[in-house]
């Protein structure tokens, strides 16, 4: 298993990697990219926050415990 403090960061990385793509890329840009790009980032993005909340909660608990 990862180290749990790479594995956080590597999570921070993609979360602020794909909110500057959707920051360059996304809607409200001069030249979005297609819809379904923008969608598929936008799902990513949902996914790894959601991902990451799950394993610091995991986290605390095991080190709680």
């Amino acid at each position: 298993m990862s180290d749990p403090s790479e594995m956080i960061a590597w999570l921070d990385g993609r979360i602020a990697s794909t909110k500057t793509w959707l920051e360059t890329h996304g809607p409200g840009t001069k030249r979005p990219w297609p819809q379904m790009d923008i969608e598929d980032k936008e799902t990513n993005l949902a996914r790894y926050e959601e991902i990451r909340v799950a394993y610091v909660k995991a986290l605390e608990r095991r080190n709680a415990g």
